[in-house]
């Protein structure tokens, strides 16, 4: 008995096509929420070396009665109040080490002197639209460039009173 019609094994190139097309889309879909992922996971990095920085800085003033850094430090204040404040910390032991800010943020401080803030202690989060009512736990709104009432910002500030 003969076969009138052949069957070739294998997949033809629009199948072939449909699937790599398929596979491209999916793995977009997990990249970005991948990438979600990995932005809620340096702000949680960040809120929880702020804590840490908040207790440190506890330390600091139950010892000395004051925070770190009382006058300016450098040309960028705020940066180089932060390292500054950080390498204190470090050499009091209060801190293992100097945090560093992860990609997309950035960390500030700056010592108010006797005012109500004190030492002020500033990043930002990516997580969360820029806005003018202050994220969980944030000081914000007062009246200041980096936290104020009436700009929309997704700065998260932790205020350390005097």
């Amino acid at each position: 008995m003969r076969k009138s019609s052949k069957f070739k094994k294998g997949f033809t190139l629009i199948e072939l096509l449909v699937v790599v097309a398929i596979i491209g889309l999916l793995s977009s879909i997990v990249f970005a929420s991948l990438n979600t992922a990995r932005a809620k996971a340096r702000d949680v990095k960040v809120r929880a070396e702020f804590s840490q920085l908040q207790k440190a800085l506890a330390f600091y003033f139950d010892k000395y009665g004051k925070y770190p850094n009382e006058t300016p430090v450098g040309a960028s204040p705020w940066a180089a109040n932060f390292d500054s404040m950080a390498g204190q910390l470090v050499t009091e032991q209060f801190l293992a080490s100097v945090p560093v800010a992860p990609a997309n943020h950035f960390y500030r401080y700056y010592n108010y002197k006797d005012s109500v803030m004190g030492g002020l202690l500033i990043t930002n989060l990516e997580t969360i639209d820029p806005t003018t009512t202050p994220p969980f736990n944030s000081c914000r709104p007062f009246i200041n460039n980096w936290c104020a009432s009436n700009l929309a910002t997704t700065d998260f500030c932790i205020c350390n009173p005097y």
